[in-house]
């Protein structure tokens, strides 16, 4: 253990070994992660925080382990802890030992990281989807396990049909799942779009969801104004005698557009205008 943390492992650990709470100390070199640990996503800044606090007051809540060998253990709750723990420069940490099955991993991480407020929607969502693919769940069964609404559940759910770009945007917290929701609210050919708008604007959840309602529709609404077909009959020669694109906008009144992308087009279109009779 680091020289610079100063104190015992048990001072600092502030949890001694305890027969009636069940709390032990455990080699983090025989403890494996949770393969059901539903936190995909890791604030690096606050893993570096929370190691720094755990050098300084220790860790103060147990992790949870299942036991599945001669002391080797499986990591049910507390994967930031021990990792910040590793960081700190700790060889053990508190844990108390539960039996669980695949079913019960999966719920008690979930459970744990959505007590603590620890998960992005992202991540709550892809573990609503496993409890749905690998345990048949329905979103009321989820609902009952997790302590949420069936519609906050299946709302969640929804989340996974948004494009990679979008999910990228919330797992990194540039996006929130209110932003999420919003975006829901627009055609699907529009979704990138809209999330970059809002996150480029720095626009609330509240402003989002008014937008959302009006995004792109406009754009998809207005149909191209039939134009006249003696101004497109026009436009026709006068490309052919300048040899590149030109536009007309208007007829009593309005504008020519007569594009170039050379230095020579130029010289040449100017060439005609000037020396036409």
């Amino acid at each position: 253990m680091s020289s610079k943390l100063g104190k015992g492992l048990e001072a600092l650990l502030q949890i001694d070994e305890d027969e009636k709470t069940g709390v032990q100390l455990v080699e983090i070199g025989n403890i494996s992660f949770n393969p059901y640990q539903p936190r995909k996503s890791v604030n690096k800044q606050r893993l570096q925080e929370l190691a720094q606090s755990i050098s300084e007051n220790g860790i103060i809540q147990p992790i949870i382990l299942r036991k599945i060998g001669e002391n080797k253990y499986e990591l049910i709750a507390g994967q930031r802890r021990i990792t910040a723990a590793k960081i700190a420069g700790l060889t053990k940490v508190p844990a108390i030992i539960r039996s669980a099955k695949n079913l019960e991993m999966l719920s008690l991480a979930l459970v744990e990281n959505l007590q603590r407020e620890d998960l992005n929607a992202i991540d709550e969502a892809m573990a609503y989807q496993r409890f749905v693919e690998e345990f048949s769940f329905t979103h009321e069964k989820i609902a009952e396990v997790v302590g949420k609404s069936r519609a906050a559940v299946t709302n969640s759910l929804r989340l996974l049909r948004l494009p990679e770009q979008v999910i990228e945007l919330i797992k990194n917290e540039e996006l929130s799942a209110g932003h999420a929701r919003a975006i829901l609210q627009v055609d699907p050919s529009l979704q990138t779009e809209f999330a970059k708008y809002i996150v480029k604007n720095e626009i609330s959840v509240r402003k989002a969801e008014e937008i959302s309602k009006k995004f792109g529709r406009a754009k998809k609404d207005r149909k191209p104004a039939k134009r006249d077909i003696h101004l497109v009959a026009l436009e026709n020669d006068l490309e052919r005698k300048f040899g590149t694109r030109v536009k007309i906008k208007g007829y009593k009144k309005g504008k020519f557009e007569i594009y170039y992308h050379t230095e020579e087009e130029f010289e040449k279109i100017l060439d005609i205008i000037l020396h036409s009779k």
